[in-house]
């Protein structure tokens, strides 16, 4: 494709170069430079992309993006913005894939994005559509996971060339329903600019990446941002940032309540609640039904509400959506039982915020005989101030705490565990610390009694360890099984 149709809406402030050249490529990783590429110079935190300048000219690139001219005799063209330039550049370059979708829906928040997607996918699957899901936990087109390239990160939005590959990979399935993630952390960094949603759903706010927002306002604000791209905003009115995220949003506002409280779309009474689901009573304007999800938690409430909202903004018929919810099977890694065949149960969770540690702590209580057992870390390189509260949320919630490591990235085990520890130490719930994983789940399974429940929260969907040394193969549910084998076969 020609430069000039690549750059066609976006204004150039400088231009060095012939615009009838021919680009094979768009990146702004210089490793993925490819001969006849365009390298996207972004700003970062700490390292401006014009330093690798050299490197993409030795890969073949043969025009550089950039918001500053570059230091290099090189063929370049000035922008305002590259971090907004570049998913500009990638629509034009795969030629608008967004725009062969019939309904695209996002959904935005600290906790419940990943099970509300999932119920998503499952209602408009149940509908006959044609589905695509973009996540924390995999990209799927139809039931296909898209596996990705040795460089391709599986991050909750993706960078936006991957973006972009599976846009386009979607449209040639015949897609006709695309349903995606959007962090706080795509959408400040503009990974989602160009783009337009039919319904954008706000599912909550509590304290996360404050590591990279500093404050959570800034965390606030690029939430909120998504709405000024969508037509519809459904948001969750029972979140004490309801008020803030939907004032003077361009999108029309409507409403979900797990509390009962007057909306669009309520949940006037929970009529059961086990260990297998929960049922509630749903208000839909003057209408009353029934709704049933086989994964239990109050929480799963407010997601089930988001899912049916926006399936009906959609123009989904309830008793389609109310099917699909009920026949649907749980998700990775969210309050997931671990089918171990031992007097007592063992549940793995993401929970990794003290938000989505209490609501799990909440729910495994309600149908918890013996113990709750919960065992946790923090990861490292992110926001410390959420450790100590961490700490104090599964000491009030639960019967025994273990307290060992989870990503710790560049950090060190143990000075992540000491913050945990500075919530911990005023408690009287008895408490180990054991920094190795494997042998803090050991030590859960070995001490566990009959009708004990094991919460093993923080990795939940994830099959990897990330520490000093690097990302290592790392899968709980197959440690758990082994454990109780290798424990079986001396017995």
């Amino acid at each position: 494709m020609k430069a000039s149709e690549i750059f066609e809406g976006i204004p150039l402030l400088r231009s060095v170069e012939d615009l009838s050249i021919e680009i094979a490529g768009i990146t702004c990783d210089s490793r993925k430079v490819k001969p006849g590429f365009a390298f996207v110079c972004l700003p970062g935190q700490h390292v401006d992309g014009r330093r690798f300048i050299p490197d993409a000219i030795m890969a073949g690139a043969v025009l550089m993006v950039c918001e500053k001219p570059p230091e290099e005799n090189v063929p370049f063209v000035l922008v305002e913005d590259a971090r907004h330039a570049l998913p500009l550049m990638l629509q034009n370059f795969y030629h608008h894939p967004e725009t062969s979708f019939q309904r695209m829906i996002a959904i935005t928040g600290t906790n419940g994005k990943t099970t509300t997607s999932f119920m998503l996918k499952s209602i408009f699957d149940h509908a006959g559509c044609k589905t695509g899901l973009i996540g924390t936990t995999k990209y799927l087109i139809g039931d296909q996971e898209v596996p990705l390239g040795a460089r391709d990160a599986l991050l909750t939005t993706p960078d936006p060339e991957l973006l972009y590959t599976l846009f386009s990979r979607m449209r040639d399935a015949k897609v006709d329903t695309v349903i995606m993630e959007a962090s706080s952390h795509a959408l400040a960094l503009q990974k989602l600019s160009g783009l337009f949603f039919d319904v954008a759903i706000f599912t909550n706010l509590t304290q996360d990446h404050l590591d990279f927002h500093e404050d959570m306002d800034s965390y606030l604000q690029a939430k909120k941002s998504l709405f000024s791209m969508a037509r519809v905003g459904l948001f969750n009115c029972d979140d004490p940032h309801f008020e803030a995220m939907a004032s003077g949003v361009p999108a029309r506002v409507c409403t979900f309540s797990p509390r009962g409280m007057k909306a669009d779309f309520s949940a006037i009474q929970v009529l059961s609640h086990t260990a297998q689901g929960i049922c509630f009573l749903m208000r839909d304007g003057e209408k009353d039904c029934k709704v049933s999800v086989p994964i239990p938690g109050e929480f799963t409430v407010s997601n089930a509400l988001g899912a049916i909202g926006a399936a009906r903004l959609c123009g989904l018929d309830t008793e389609t959506i109310l099917k699909a919810l009920q026949e649907m099977h749980g998700v990775k890694g969210r309050i997931e039982r671990i089918l171990t065949d031992t007097p007592y149960s063992v549940f793995i969770d993401f929970a990794h915020t003290p938000d989505a540690l209490e609501n799990i702590l909440s729910t495994l209580r309600g149908f918890t005989k013996g113990r709750l057992i919960c065992l946790f870390g923090c990861g490292g390189d992110r926001d410390r101030t959420k450790r100590p509260m961490m700490g104090r949320i599964a000491c009030a919630m639960s019967d025994y705490v273990i307290i060992t490591s989870d990503n710790s990235r560049t950090e060190k085990k143990e000075a992540i565990i000491e913050d945990i520890l500075n919530g911990v130490r005023d408690t009287s719930t008895p408490y180990t610390v054991i920094p190795d994983r494997t042998e803090a789940i050991r030590f859960a399974l070995t001490h566990a009694r009959k009708d004990d429940v094991i919460l093993l929260a923080g990795k939940g969907h994830e099959e990897y360890e990330i520490d000093q040394t690097g990302k290592h193969p790392y899968s709980e549910r197959k440690i758990v099984m082994e454990i109780i084998q290798q424990r079986n076969e001396k017995q």
